[in-house]
């Protein structure tokens, strides 16, 4: 049986670390070992990365593996004592109160929920249809006794033709905007980075605003950033480093694991 007054404290706790100015920086995990690793480092609050997880079990971060993306999610919860935050990609194709349950069940007290439409892959969903989806999720959270995180991704500047954060940037706006109005606790305009424009978009919004990291961190607590991911960077590079001493140690060198 779910304990929702623990529950609830720790999405408290997860909400309270949303400080604009002190970013909350989430070294984004996969499984449970990488979580605990978070966790003893120091982080008072422990992220998933949906890209990831689908990498560690061979499947495909394209909105699909519902229950084994869900598997994975307890399984991290299980291994630390700090909230998680769940990478959710665009909800799995789950009724709202669907995706609460299952997030809930999992021991996960936040999410990410991103406007990619995922039946095309390149496109955005309608902003005010997935408006409608955050609004229901908020509502059925309520209704469960959990305020949970809602982190509301913003595709905009990934679909963007150029990728040109500056020209998606009305859009990433108005976007924000009616996730807001939605009930969401925090927006994520991925691939948002610079420091300008990080204090553009959270002086027009004066909400908790999630941002990818650059250097220097100082510049984006500076700009107001509140939260800072590095989402499937983390696994990218380890695979990398894998990568890299696996042909060392092939090679002859058997320094590449000492």
């Amino acid at each position: 049986m779910l304990d929702i007054a623990s529950l609830d404290a720790a999405a408290q706790r997860l909400r309270e670390l949303h400080k604009v100015g002190r970013p909350l920086l989430l070294v984004n995990v996969w499984d449970p070992a990488g979580a605990r690793a978070v966790a003893a480092a120091g982080s008072p609050a422990v992220a998933t990365s949906s890209v990831a997880m689908a990498a560690a079990r061979g499947g495909s971060d394209s909105n699909r593996d519902r229950e084994a993306a869900f598997v994975q999610l307890k399984q991290i919860t299980a291994a630390v004592d700090v909230p998680v935050t769940a990478d959710l990609e665009g909800g799995y194709d789950l009724a709202a109160g669907d995706l609460v349950d299952a997030v809930l069940d999992a021991g996960a007290v936040g999410c990410n929920i991103e406007d990619t439409d995922h039946a095309t892959g390149n496109r955005l969903l309608a902003a005010e249809e997935h408006a409608v989806y955050l609004e229901a999720i908020r509502a059925a959270a309520e209704r469960r006794g959990v305020a949970i995180v809602l982190n509301a991704r913003i595709d905009a500047i990934i679909r963007h033709p150029q990728r040109d954060p500056v020209a998606a940037m009305d859009e990433v706006l108005r976007r924000a905007r009616l996730y807001l109005e939605a009930g969401v606790d925090c927006v994520y305009p991925i691939s948002l980075r610079d420091p300008a424009l990080v204090a553009q978009v959270v002086k027009e919004l004066d909400c908790p605003v999630n941002v990818n990291p650059s250097e220097p961190l100082a510049a984006l607590a500076e700009a107001g950033a509140a939260r800072v991911s590095l989402g499937g960077g983390v696994h990218n590079w380890m695979m990398g480093e894998l990568e890299r001493r696996a042909r060392c140690l092939l090679a002859g060198d058997a320094t590449a694991f000492a």
